[in-house]
Order: C-alpha cells, then structure tokens, then sequence
C-alpha cells in the first residue's frame, strides 16, 4: 500500500497527476480524500467529478478543512488530494443523513472506519458509532458554511466515511500531545461561556500582567501562543488559546470554561515531541508501518507554531503521511471515545510485512523556548510563584491557627484515627455529645464506640476510606449513658506524601433533625386536622394500587351537604370540630376494608382495592350515608350531615389515575343534583352531562350582567275574601342561546358556585322595589313573598341586605314574606333562630317552605319563630276526600291552628283540592287552578281585573 498527494490548482493538473502515477489504475482497492481548504462548493465539486470520471472504483470522501501538512510546508489555500492504494485491502463508503442519525453503526471490530462529518455535534457521532474502531474530525468552519464530499455528493449536513478492512491489514489510533505544564494551577472566579473575565479574582489581563509580564500582556492574543493556558478537567489537559483581549480587562478563548475550572501555564516541549516521533517509531519498527494518517484542530500549530512542521517532516521519513487540520478530532479504538482540541490522533496502516528502511533521525528543537518571548515569560512566572510562596508560608500560620480553632471550638465532633482504626486525636465537643473524655477514648479503637447493629457497615466505610475516597453516612454511636445517638459522619483519608496514613472524621449529631424530618414527611403525606392521608398520599397508593392490572378497585368523592354554611355560621374552628367526628364517623363505616383520605376542605376520597363486583363499592357507600343520618352533638346543638358519594371502577371507568378521579369527581357531580345522601356510579353519559354543566356555569356567571334574569309572579289567594293578598316571586333566566333554563337547572348550580347570594340578593331588591310600585297604585294590601337559599340565609350579610332592599325600595317591612326551607334552618338551629328573631323583630314575616319534604319535626314548629307554613304541593296533588294525603293535610292545618301559624297550600291545580283544604279550615292557596305565574305587566293586568278563579 501506497499513499501520496497532490495539490490541485486546476483540473489539468489532477488529471496529469493521476496518468503519472499508474498504480492508480492497477491497485486492487483506492482510497481518495479530498481536502476544501475554502468554502466553495462549485470548486469542490468540479474536482470531485474529475476524481469519479478518471477512477470510477475508487472510495471519494473529503471535507473542509483550515489547513494541511504538504511537501514540507503548511497548506492554507486551495484543495488538496490524497491517494491511498490497497493491494488486499478492501474499501467501502458510506454516506449518513438527519433521518438515520440516531440509528446506531453496523459496524465490524475488525475494520476501520475513516469518517468525517458536518453540522453534527461531536457526541452524537461517537454515540451513534458504537464499538466500531474509527478516526476522522468535524468539518471546520461554522455549520452553515462547512460541508463534506461522497463521491459526487456535497453535504452541508450528515457522515461520509469510508469502511476499511482485510485480512493482511493491520491498523491502529492513538493521539499524542505536545504541552507541558509549568507552574500551580489557577481557578477561574468570572467567566460567562467563552468570555474569561476573572482568575483568581484578578482580571484576564492583569492576571496575564502578574505571572508573565507587561510586554506579554500588552500583546495578546498573539502572545499567548507562547505560554499557553491548559484546562484542568477530570485528569485531562486541554490547551486553550486567546482569541481576543477587551477593554474590561476580560478575554475571549476557544474554549467554554465554568466557574471553579481549573488553569495551568504552559509550554512546547520538545522533549514531548521527541517522545510522541520515538513512539510512532517503535510503533514502525514493530508493525512496519506503511501509511499514516493524522487529524488535529486547527488551533494547535496556531499555538504551536514553531516545530511542528519539523515534527511532520521527521514523520514522513518513517512513511507516506496524510496529516488535515480539522475543527475538532476524534478517535476510537472500539472501547475508549475521544473527541479532542489542540491534539492530534493518528491511524497508522500496514497491509504486509516489510524491513523499514534506514531512517534519517532529524532532531526535533524546542523552538518555542528559544523565542525570547517564552522565556521571558518563563522567567516571570518564576520569579511571581517565588513571591507567592513567601506569602503561602505567612499564610500557612495563619491557617495552622484557624485550623486549631475550627478543630476545638466546633460543636461537632472531629477526631482522627491511624490506619488501623485508633483514635489519634478528638476534640472538646466529645464531652457535651457523648458523655465521654479525651483521655477515655483516646487509643482506643473507633469501632468500640459504634452501636453494634451499624460495626459492620462503619467497618466499610473506613476500608473505603483507607482506600482514598472519602464517605458520608449515618450510624448510631454509644454514649457513656449506654442510649445510642444518631450521626452523621464524614471520614475523609488522610495523605501525606502520597500515602494514606489516616483519616478524619467529622460527626453531627442528627437525632433532633431526623424527628424534625420524620414531622416534616408526615405532614407531607397526612392531612393536619383528621390525621387521614391527604391528597398527595391518596394518588401516590392509588398509583401503587394499579399496578396490579388483575385487580379490581373502587375510587369514591364524598362531598358533605352545604358544610360552608355550618363554617359561616359557626366559624371554621368550630367547624373543625365538626369535621372531626364526621371523619370519625366515615372511619367507623369504612372500617379496615378502605382507605380514607381527606381531599381538602369537605370532601373525602376512598380507595377500595380487592374489588369483586360493583356491589362491595355500593355497600360500602351506603354504609357511609347509614353512620351519618344520626345528627352530630356539638355544644348541645344536633347538625344534621347529608352527603353525595360519586364512584369510579377499575378497569371499567378509566385504567390510570386522572382519569379514575375525573369520573369518580363527575358522579359525585350526580349525585349532588340529585339531592342528599345520593349515589352515583359514573357512567359514560356523565361526561357529555359534565360539559353541559360547565358551559351552563359560564352562561350563569354573565347573566346578571347582560340582564338575562327576570322575576314572574304567582298570585297567592285568600279563599274567603276571593281575591289576591299576595304574590310570590319566581325567578326566570332567558339565555339567547339555551333558550328559557329551568331554576331546577340553574338554582342548584347557583348554590354550588356560590353565585346564589348575588341573584338572591338581585330578586329581593327587584321584588321590593316591584311590590312597592304596585302599592303607589292602589294596591296598598299587596305583600311579596321572597325565596331564600340556605348559602343566602347563613350568611352574615343577610339582615343587612334585607334591610337595604326595603330602604331602597320603601317598602313596608310588613309587606315582605321571606321563604325559607326547614334544611336551611335546621344547620344550625341556634344561629337560625336569633337570625329568625331578628327579621321578624323588623316586622318581616317568615314562612318555612315545602314543609312535609324535610325533617317535619314538631319541636321544629314549636321552637323556631315563624308566620306562615306553606304545605307542599306533593300533599295536594293526589288530594282526595278520604285519602292518606287528605289526613295528612287535615292533621297539619289542626296544628298550626293550635301554634297560631298562618297556612297557605301549594300546587292547587282544580276546583275539587281548593275546595277540600277549604272545608280543612285552609283560607289562603296558591297553584295554577288560580294562575301560573305572570311576568309583571301580565300580574298587573290581572289586579286590575279582579276575576276570581283568576285562570282563563
């Protein structure tokens, strides 16, 4: 095998260069590597075609490259050709682009693989080649300007390579290196990427100014070539060079440095160089070397500049030599990756044994430290380390001081042990932490101070220790007491002139942090007020729970009934209080078969695992609602607690966490429209039910504001007198959209979103104010009845904002019935009864709604101050003569008669049920027998009319 090149200045030349050399046309296997030293395309081109027409066999690959070594000289400009030809060997090419990049390499361990790449960071190349041995570089120049050649292919981005292989072939990579350093290292305090502001805390150019001399500060970044900075990083030396000095005193380098990067001078050593030429030439004489091929960065013969010519031309004297300048090297020997700057790599080849032939040894001069600038450098450097270790010993008995200080007045323990585990030395703190003396421990072996269950591992760390690395770890020692006390412990080795003779160690005590730490994941994982898992723990088990695909489980949300009414009346400690013993009570229900977990404010989540069928979940929910129908004793007061329990399955209703929670969320959705103590298990229909809701929530929101909302009024009647006494007001919502929307759809919604007080208080101005109006007609009689939700009615808002609708509207209180459930009142039955005092004390009167769908209680009716009971329409709708339904209402208007309350029926739909709450001894009705209810003009056309039956 055979390499050669030439230097291409025209077409002309290649082609008679190539007639010249016959082997070309001869040889079994030809490899050609073009070299662009510019940046032109065309140009690259145009020779790469001439290449394939001349040598249709041969393997092209090539690139861009900042220079070559050629014909004894540095070659900068134009494009250089290299031949490479086989007599056994084989050559195949290959070409990688983007979409295979982060395929791996097929490749064989017993070829070599040449490669050159462009616009590919370095790391992607070497993972992507795997255990292949290769050698090659980056296309220098900026991604967007660089390129490479396969065959008649130019790249701007992608791998050309070529695959080379045979069995007489022998092949090797190594690299080599040329700087030594000189002088302590430094540590970088400022830099920014590759803007070096600081070195131990002096600016770049009076650091420069310092170590090596005005003149040579004053000159960079030419004279930084001559002494050039080395960066220490895990053990390796990367030579790095000034590109440009500024005003601030900062400089700009090739290379990224961090904060704390260590920094060493250094030189050209020709001693170095001699060593790397001896190497190469044993490596000849051993494996008669044949070819060589070497890649270096371009910025190392710009740092070393002189000497390295002469370096090459002593390699061409062993054998033919191809030696580019990329902008970054790499090589791999099949186990080890290296990608390098200002070094070389080299791949040397040899297809057949052979003599070497006698060489010419040309001795290899320092150059560089015959410049007059290097040792002038040189010579400063030593004469500032000179001043710097007068300083260093002022300052080492300062620090023999300090350390004496640091090792008695620390409040942890610090002692020192021999190899063999002796205590050397121990400080004051050993008194207050462990109850012993100096004298007691000292020589003494450490471990008989460990607690017996940590010996063994103590005894590891210390090996490990006595090994050279240092350990942190927490073990138990023994006090004088006998009580075992937690540390942390740090031993560090102890190396005095390169051999371990000891150790430090360092111990904290922990106990106190680790009780604190034990608190801190407790409150991490458990809510505060029950003591139950909370949300974060409740996901987590959830999660562990389904990975276990076989098993069926069931999630729950119980939400508690109107609870912010009970904090708003109560006040949230009293209100906790109350929360405890439901928490205690849904404990009792759900037992040991389920986790409970409180999911913030008034809702619960159960994780039931184990699951056979839906009935378990279903028997377990019901369980919760029967532990809870019996009221909470809280200061002598009874609260009632309802609830609404939503259920998700696994697998059924969704197979990872969010999704189970969303859909056990939207069936306690349900389940709360519904009603109290309702079910629901989540079926697929809810989602779609889900949406809607949100969407009817947004339309809520705004329609008090574009004035959606309107009030309808429904005649009440005074049986006796047969006429209208008094009117309740109905609210309506009329969206451009939905159309007219049910209050049974919207109320509830306007309960949960809180929205209720703002329309309750709405309504309320606007009846007042409608009521009074028809008053200043004639009708002075006329009263109003209001509803009010129970959110409205428990806040602490509510008497004032009665109080204000009557002052704006100047309505007589009297005229004013407020409407209230027998739910509402019954939250807190204290509050509600001073809060029922208070409104009737204005002269406003207070009937209880819907009355028979609630608790009913007589002791209610006794206690609470009210007017008016107003039966449900659900009693009157099968209302007969002789029925259950007539009993019941018979019987009720007896005893408000007895309790001087007022009656009035709802729902009266025919002539037969007015008349039959009539013979009860009921005068007063409302229903749509009389009339549905009627916008305002529509009720106003009906006083003025005074028909009776009102309907039509």
């Amino acid at each position: 095998m055979r390499t050669f090149s030439v230097k291409v200045s025209h077409k002309e030349n290649l082609r008679e260069y190539m007639v010249n050399h016959s082997e070309l046309f001869q040889a079994h296997a030809i490899f050609v590597q073009l070299y662009s030293f510019s940046h032109n395309k065309e140009r690259a081109a145009d020779v790469a075609q001439t290449l394939t027409t001349f040598l249709p066999h041969a393997v092209l690959i090539g690139t861009t490259a900042e220079g070559a070594f050629y014909e004894r000289n540095s070659v900068t400009e134009g494009i250089l050709v290299s031949f490479t030809t086989f007599d056994h060997a084989e050559v195949k090419p290959f070409v990688i682009e983007s979409p295979t990049l982060h395929k791996p390499f097929e490749g064989d361990s017993n070829e070599l693989v040449i490669l050159f790449n462009s616009g590919i960071d370095d790391h992607t190349v070497l993972t992507m080649m795997g255990k292949t041995p290769f050698i090659g570089g980056k296309a220098s120049g900026m991604n967007q300007t660089s390129f490479i050649v396969a065959g008649q292919q130019i790249l701007s981005k992608g791998i050309v390579g070529a695959r080379i292989s045979g069995q007489n072939l022998h092949t090797k990579v190594y690299e080599e290196t040329f700087w030594k350093p000189a002088g302590r290292s430094f540590e970088v305090t400022k830099v920014l990427g590759s803007r070096l502001f600081e070195i131990e805390g002096l600016s770049s150019l009076a650091f420069y100014e310092k170590y090596l001399g005005y003149d040579m500060a004053k000159r960079l970044p030419e004279s930084s070539a001559h002494v050039p900075l080395l960066h220490l990083l895990d053990g390796k030396e990367t030579p790095i060079s000034v590109l440009k000095k500024h005003r601030d005193g900062s400089v700009t380098i090739n290379a990224f440095l961090a904060k704390g990067s260590k920094l060493q001078f250094s030189y050209g050593d020709a001693t170095q160089m001699a060593h790397s030429y001896e190497r190469i030439q044993k490596r000849a004489e051993m494996d008669g070397l044949e070819s060589l091929f070497s890649f270096s960065s371009a910025s190392l013969p710009k740092l070393f500049a002189n000497g390295f010519v002469r370096y090459f031309d002593s390699l061409e004297e062993l054998c033919t030599l191809t030696s580019v300048l990329l902008e970054s090297e790499y090589y791999s020997d099949g186990t080890d990756f290296h990608y390098e700057e200002n070094r070389m790599v080299f791949a040397h080849f040899n297809e057949k044994d052979v003599k070497q032939k006698d060489v010419r040894h040309l001795p290899l001069h320092n150059q560089e430290m015959n410049d007059l600038d290097g040792l002038m450098a040189l010579s400063h450097l030593i004469k500032a380390s000179t001043e710097e270790l007068e300083t260093l010993n002022t300052n080492l008995q300062q620090s023999e001081q300090r350390f004496k200080s640091l090792f008695e007045q620390n409040p942890n323990l610090v002692y020192s042990v021999d190899v063999y585990g002796k205590i050397t030395s121990v400080n004051p703190a050993l008194k207050s932490l462990l109850g012993y003396t100096s004298e007691e421990v000292m020589s003494k072996h450490s471990l008989q101070f460990v607690s017996s269950e940590d010996v063994q591992m103590t005894r590891d760390k210390f090996y490990q220790t006595f090994q050279g690395m240092a350990q942190t770890y927490d073990a138990h020692l023994v006090h004088k007491s006998g009580v075992s006390v937690l540390f942390t412990i740090t031993n560090i080795p102890i190396i005095v002139n390169g051999e371990i003779t000891g150790a430090y160690g360092i111990a904290k005590n922990i106990m106190n942090q680790r009780k604190a730490e034990e608190k801190i994941a407790h409150l991490a994982y458990y809510d505060v007020l029950t003591e139950l898992p909370n949300r974060l723990l409740f996901e987590k088990l959830l999660n562990e729970s389904l990975k276990n695909e076989e098993e069926k489980l069931a999630v729950m949300f119980i939400d508690l009934d109107r609870f912010k009414l009970i904090n708003d009346s109560l006040g949230h400690q009293r209100g906790d209080q109350i929360l405890k013993q439901v928490t205690l009570r849904i404990k009792e229900a759900i037992k040991d078969d389920a986790v409970l977990a409180r999911f913030g404010g008034d809702e619960f989540t159960v994780l039931l695992p184990g699951l056979t069928c839906e009935k378990d979940a279903l028997m377990l929910a019901k369980r919760v609602v029967d532990h809870l129908k019996q009221p909470i004793l809280f200061d002598d007061v009874e609260y009632f607690m309802t609830v609404g329990i939503g259920i998700s399955l696994f697998p059924l209703d969704g197979q990872d966490l969010d999704t189970l929670m969303k859909n056990a969320y939207i069936a306690l959705d349900r389940a709360k429209q519904q009603g109290a103590n309702y079910i629901e298990f989540y079926t697929d229909e809810m989602t779609d039910e889900a949406f809607e809701r949100l969407e009817l929530e947004s339309y809520l929101r705004r329609a008090l504001e574009k004035e959606e909302l309107t009030l309808f009024y429904q005649p009440q009647v005074n049986l006796d007198e047969k006429k209208i006494y008094a009117c309740e007001a109905l609210i309506r919502w009329n969206h451009p959209k939905l159309g007219l929307v049910s209050p049974a759809q919207f109320i509830p919604l306007a309960e949960e979103t809180g929205l209720i007080e703002e329309i309750g208080i709405w309504v309320l101005n606007e009846a007042c104010m409608q009521t009074s109006r028809w008053q200043a007609l004639g009708y002075d009689d006329l009263s109003i009845s209001v509803n009010v939700s129970g959110r409205q009615f428990q806040s602490e808002r509510f008497v004032e904002s009665v109080r204000e609708a009557l002052r704006a509207s100047g309505l007589s209180p009297h005229s004013l019935h407020l409407e209230v459930t027998e739910s509402t009142t019954l939250v807190n039955t204290d509050y509600s009864i001073s809060m029922l005092n208070e409104l009737r004390g204005m002269g406003i009167k207070v009937s209880i709604d819907d009355f028979g769908t609630g608790y009913s209680s007589l002791s209610y009716l006794k206690d609470f101050p009210l007017d008016i009971l107003k039966i449900d329409q659900s009693f009157i709708r099968n209302l007969q003569e002789n029925n259950a339904d007539a009993a019941i209402v018979k019987a009720v208007i007896t005893m408000c008669e007895g309790l001087n309350l007022a009656i009035v029926a709802e729902g009266i739909e025919t002539k037969e049920q007015g008349d039959i709450i009539r013979s009860f001894g009921c005068n007063f009705a409302q229903g749509f027998f009389y009339s549905k209810p009627l916008n305002k003009d529509r009720f106003e056309k009906l006083l003025l009319s005074k028909r009776f039956p009102l309907a039509t």
